[in-house]
């Protein structure tokens, strides 16, 4: 990939005329190129796993044949229920594998869960991995492992590389070309390791972590800044901004100010440094794992939460780099927590999906749903909590078996719906270890298994989406919300499903679609472009702007009713569509209508009894509840 870096600053105008301020020019592209190494066709230690396309959506090969990406992983391995899931029909595992024994957020309050492989220099210790292995394949001896592995540095290594660290003063720093080139080594380690075990035939992929709590967010949740980024960060200048005028470590405060969004080109430009380099750790670490393996076992990672985290100093806003990073094959977040988890509202992905999905990449979900069984962990194993501090609403458990029921159907509609992957993330052990939640798993991995032989999984979107991550760097901490966060909870209830994008997506899809919502205001190169399309060919769209920052669900639904996009249920409840399910979450109690485009038969699954024909569904629903049915044309 050629880099052809232009005039260091582009002037454009907010929308609406209220100033000017800089963003970099168009064509402007930031990290290395990595992944394009060749795999080699051959067997890999008995196994072969990749991306392929399965009914119109990028799908888990493993060996030649779809797979169904649905998984159960746990941290604390002690109250496993491997055996369990495995009775339930799972046999795709995920297990936590450290390279070091601290903590996965900044802060260290946590006991560790297990040491980690080099927390003694020059003598790994893979023991913890092997053990964990073991106990999956002791439960399911048949079972396909995708290690989740965590690149942060042991503690020696932060001791002797103090100009290494990030602003906390005791976790690596991300911009560190000697934590990239540790990290390199460690993980070549981990993988011959692995690559020489008794194991190895059942090691079908890498999910790749580090930074705060796994996900590359700067430890500091602050960009990284301090002096010992500096250098780094006036290295960048060179390369990509000669001539700038400034150089030395930018003004942060200026990101608290009242309005909405900064006009200090220096801020703007730390600010996309942050992000754009931790994407290039991810593709790099990527590229390490791909030649390791022989580029024969897929690569993923979390990254590009541009939906969900509302600062701009966590790093996470270059999803793009990634995205055009050949090593990566899948890319992860948690159920959105908007709302903290409120059971009447969409829990998206926090990335825009289909971006992902376009570039041939696999959504994979991390369904970390709590439920009646949850305990706080201080209370479960206090061990790891000595200081009590993991008490947040965030981690409490759901009021009842039904509560809980009714949010692992509404997480799985949407991942079946959406032809996602996904793993059950038990963390503490025990959340799902009740004989209706089991039977419910397994029918979900038995509905996942069918679903591959359908001939389109796509969903049946009319209606498209776009955010803008280029335009993060400019946003103040009081506007970020109003980007995409907020908008997600009126779209859930639009009646109809949507797609969602990052603009740079935007001439290659848009035809794809009736109607247009922009949840940007800001005229960066990628939003400019898009906007010169729409004029050039006469493209309906409806946008948030300088005076209209927040668009309600009636004005979301109007407009899209307006554009001929067809609206499925307008109770303001959830609706998940593609051509084989349907699925509706109710936000409110009472009498629901689906209209559908065209007759069809339909049944209802997961234990339900509502089945007939027609173009239309009723039912009488619970708060809070979900349907969910198999359609078939007629």
């Amino acid at each position: 990939m050629n880099r052809i870096i232009g005039l260091f600053l582009a002037l454009v105008t907010a929308v609406g005329g209220l100033f000017s301020f800089y963003v970099p020019p168009a064509g402007a592209d930031f990290g290395t190129d990595y992944g394009k190494e060749e795999r080699d066709m051959e067997k890999y230690c008995g196994i072969y796993s990749c991306v392929g396309d399965c009914g119109g959506v990028p799908t888990l090969y493993v060996n030649g044949e779809p797979f169904p990406a649905a998984a159960y992983m746990t941290y604390l391995e002690q109250y496993n229920n491997y055996a369990q899931f495995a009775d339930a029909g799972y046999n795709l595992f995920s297990v936590p594998v450290l390279f070091s024994g601290r903590w996965i957020n900044a802060n260290d309050f946590c006991t560790p869960f297990h040491g980690g492989i080099f927390d003694k220099k020059g003598e790994p210790d893979f023991s913890s991995l092997d053990n964990s292995v073991g106990k999956i394949l002791e439960a399911c001896p048949g079972a396909y492992i995708f290690p989740r592995v965590n690149v942060s540095m042991p503690l020696w290594w932060i001791e002797e590389n103090p100009g290494c660290t990030d602003g906390t003063g005791k976790r690596e720093s991300l911009f560190a070309p000697e934590f990239r080139s540790t990290a390199a080594d460690m993980l070549k380690t981990v993988i011959d390791h692995i690559n020489k075990s008794d194991y190895a035939s059942h090691i079908v992929g890498y999910q790749l972590a580090g930074g705060n709590t796994e996900e590359w967010f700067h430890f500091d949740l602050n960009a990284g800044l301090c002096k010992n980024s500096e250098k780094a960060f006036n290295a960048y200048l060179e390369e990509y901004y000669p001539g700038c005028g400034f150089s030395g470590l930018p003004d942060l405060s200026l990101l608290q100010g009242k309005g909405p969004y900064h006009k200090n080109p220096h801020l703007a430009a730390y600010l996309e440094f942050a992000s754009n380099a931790v994407a290039d750790d991810i593709c790099y670490l990527s590229s390490v794992a791909r030649k390791a393996t022989g580029g024969n076992v897929v690569i993923g990672t979390f990254y590009g939460y541009s939906l969900e985290v509302t600062s701009s100093l966590y790093g996470t806003h270059a999803l793009n780099t990634v995205l055009e990073c050949d090593s990566i094959d899948f890319i992860c977040s948690p159920n959105s927590y908007i709302g903290t988890r409120d059971l009447g509202v969409d829990w998206t992905e926090m990335y825009p999906a289909d971006s992902v999905r376009l570039h041939n990449k696999i959504c994979m979900q991390e369904c970390d749903i709590r439920t009646h069984l949850t305990k706080l962990l201080g209370e479960c194993a206090p061990e790891y909590d000595t200081d009590k501090k993991m008490t947040a609403e965030i981690w409490h458990p759901l009021k009842s078996k039904e509560q809980s029921l009714a949010a692992i159907r509404k997480s799985f509609s949407r991942q079946l719906i959406k032809g996602n992957g996904f793993w059950w993330f038990d963390m503490w052990g025990g959340w799902y270890n009740d004989p209706d939640i089991l039977g419910e798993m397994s029918s979900m991995r038995q509905i996942c298994a069918a679903s591959l032989k359908d001939k389109n999984r796509a969903g049946k979107a009319e209606t498209a989406v776009f955010v803008d991550e280029s335009a993060y760097k400019y946003y103040t901490d009081c506007a970020l919300k109003n980007a995409a966060f907020n908008h997600r909870k009126p779209l859930g209830y639009l009646g109809a499903p949507y797609d969602i994008y990052d603009v740079k997506d935007f001439e290659a899809v848009y035809k794809n679609y009736k109607a247009i919502i922009f949840l940007s205001e800001l005229k960066t190169a990628n939003m400019s472009a898009a906007l010169e399309i729409c004029k050039k060919e006469k493209v309906s769209y409806i946008s948030v702007s300088a005076i209209k920052k927040e668009l309600s669900v009636n004005e979301l639904r109007a407009y899209c009713k307006s554009r001929g996009v067809h609206i499925y249920c307008e109770s303001n409840d959830i609706i998940y569509v593609n051509d084989n399910y349907i699925a509706i979450c109710s936000a409110s109690a009472g009498d629901k209508t689906i209209r559908l485009p065209a007759a069809c038969t339909y049944t209802e699954l997961l234990g339900g009894s509502l089945r007939g024909t027609g173009d239309t569904i009723t039912l009488t629903m619970k708060e809070n509840e979900t349907r969910l049915f198999r359609t078939d044309k007629q």
